[in-house]
């Protein structure tokens, strides 16, 4: 005995856009977004990190460490 059911789960929306289709657009934005923002991160770290190497390279230049 076969029964069919229409679910409005499993039926496509006539109207509207397609919900995965939303879902993709907004991880697209997000992964773009935390991409920025994480090379902004790692930039500001490397001009921090080599910012005080020269710092101390210009404070020991000529001179062994003094430890």
């Amino acid at each position: 005995m076969t029964t069919t059911h229409a679910s409005s789960g499993s039926a496509p929306s006539a109207r509207g856009l397609d919900q995965g289709f939303v879902w993709r657009v907004l991880l697209a934005i997000g992964g773009v977004y935390l991409a920025v923002k994480l090379f902004r991160g790692l930039g500001q770290l490397f001009w921090t990190v080599f910012g005080l190497a020269l710092g101390l390279f210009w404070m020991f230049n000529g001179r062994l460490f003094p430890w």
